[in-house]
């Protein structure tokens, strides 16, 4: 009886649930993000050769230390690994469920840490609207980073931090949470890169509190806050030097923001453009620095020593490269959704009835079961949208278009003498399906040096130069992406000695012909 009693107080409950309109703004903005995710195909960019280097690690034992995989620079050459605890995840994901646990993994990591921030933002701002405005704004900021890769990942230990961090300084969690801290930060920082951002920002909130403090020094709660900041910073930089290079990597990190190559060849490292497209990062990071200086301005309370000083901070940061503006965006969305709830006239908070609020809950049931990747949801828009997707393999539909799967097949059929050219971004699942062909150059971008990326760049171009790298590499055979490489595929077409062995979509093969016959 008592268990029927229990029972019965559940079905109570759930029947008796009521979403407010400040639920469905978030929830509408958390389920678009989700049916986007759920559509969007992964890219093969980073993907695929880090869960080649977890593959390495878990069958080996050991951490990689070394290139391994390009012919342009000795197999010894050193090379840091430091998203090595993100490659051995992402292998395991793959082991544990092929290419639907990957997808639905970048989907839950990017929805989970979204939504932490926004349940943030919602309790800073106590307006639903406001912060449904504000997580727009980081979406259409961050959308273009939503790819698979360890920055995606390391999205939860980041936005959990933050979300901590945020609570404490409002006064609604005890110094207790901040023991959290730490141990998010040893993950983070074996991880991804972006572990910087724990210790930086909680410096920036101990400054912050600090300056608050000394603009009036009988707020005792703000004294007792500078005092466990500063004991919780000292133990997240700690925490950061629980990594296979210790202090070094400060060092290493230092090396990725100078790095030449990076800064020269590769957009995500440069800095934002402003302009008016509005799929562009940068058109929404200028919208935003802007929107944010503005509300701070014309607001009817002063912003706090932390929100300028992370204002300031993530600013500057995504001025140096495109690639912080999803961090920008999402870090800032508590602030920004309490500077638009100021401006938006105080009403009395609205709840709707059961039926609509169990309508709701089981239309989103719906859309998360009936999206899952195992139904490979591009299919429900017909054949003309699977055209961004990949043209070959079990999962196609789940793959990027830039996906070499079925040029990777022809390839391990077939065993040519000579050295193998590759597009930068084939080279990703190419190492992982073809790990024994080594390429001229990768998505490793700061292993090889200016030199080597020169020439990289010079056989893509596709001019008379390309020929003679080509034949002082003693290059045999090219996989070419027809979207970049058009002009080369031309050349070789046109020049005597190469076959085209070959072609499927945007991808093609060209081989020497005394060995292709």
């Amino acid at each position: 009886m008592g268990l029927l009693f229990e029972h019965g107080r559940l079905w109570q409950r759930i029947f008796g649930l009521r979403l407010s309109l400040d639920h469905i703004w978030i929830l509408a903005s958390l389920g678009l993000i989700w049916l986007f995710l759920s559509l969007a195909p992964l890219p093969a960019n980073d993907l695929w050769w880090h869960m080649a280097a977890g593959r390495t690690m878990v069958e080996e034992r050991s951490l990689l230390t070394t290139n391994r995989w390009a012919y342009s620079l000795p197999a010894d050459t050193p090379y840091v690994y430091q998203s090595w605890l993100s490659e051995i995840l992402l292998y395991a994901l793959y082991q544990l469920g092929r290419e639907p646990l990957l997808s639905l993994s970048r989907t839950l990591a990017v929805v989970i840490s979204y939504g932490l921030v926004a349940w943030h933002a919602l309790r800073r701002s106590m307006n639903g609207m406001a912060v449904g405005l504000a997580l727009f704004c980081a979406m259409m900021a961050g959308w273009g980073n939503w790819t698979l890769r360890p920055q995606t990942l390391a999205l939860l230990p980041g936005s959990a931090s933050i979300v901590i961090l945020g609570e404490y300084l409002a006064g609604r969690l005890s110094s207790r949470w901040l023991m959290a801290l730490p141990a998010l930060t040893l993950l983070w920082v074996n991880m991804h890169g972006s572990f910087v951002l724990a210790p930086a920002l909680i410096g920036l909130s101990w400054l912050g509190t600090l300056l608050d403090t000394l603009r009036n020094d009988i707020d005792r709660p703000r004294r007792e806050q500078v005092r466990m900041l500063t004991v919780t910073l000292l133990s997240v930089i700690t925490a950061t030097l629980l990594n296979p290079l210790g202090w070094d990597i400060y060092n290493y990190v230092r090396m990725m923001l100078a790095n030449e190559s990076l800064q020269r060849w590769f957009i995500e490292w440069q800095p934002p453009v402003a302009n008016l497209d509005l799929r562009n990062a940068g058109f929404w990071f200028f919208f935003l620095v802007l929107l944010i200086a503005t509300l701070m301005a014309v607001g009817r309370r002063r912003p706090s020593g932390s929100d300028l000083l992370w204002y300031c901070g993530l600013s500057w940061l995504c001025f140096d490269g495109i690639r912080y503006v999803m961090w920008f965006a999402l870090f800032l969305t508590p602030l920004l959704a309490e500077r638009i709830a100021v401006l938006v006239p105080v009403r009395k908070r609205l709840s709707v009835s059961p039926i609509a609020t169990m309508s709701i809950v089981a239309g989103l049931i719906v859309l998360v079961i009936t999206t899952l990747p195992w139904f490979m949801p591009i299919r429900y828009l017909g054949p003309a949208a699977e055209a961004n997707f990949a043209t070959a393999g079990p999962y196609r539909l789940l793959l990027d278009s830039n996906t070499p799967v079925a040029a990777s097949e022809w390839l391990a059929q077939r065993s040519f003498p000579g050295r193998f050219w590759t597009d930068m971004s084939f080279s990703s699942y190419t190492i992982w399906r073809l790990p024994e062909k080594q390429v001229f150059a990768d998505l490793r971008v700061e292993l090889f040096p200016a030199k080597v990326w020169e020439e990289y760049f010079a056989i893509a171009r596709g001019d008379r130069q390309s020929l003679d790298v080509i034949n002082r590499w003693d290059i045999s055979h090219l996989l070419l992406d027809l979207h970049n490489q058009e002009a080369l595929a031309r050349l070789l077409s046109n020049t005597p000695g190469w076959c085209e062995a070959f072609r499927e979509d945007r991808m093609v093969i060209y081989v020497r012909c005394e060995i292709v016959q």
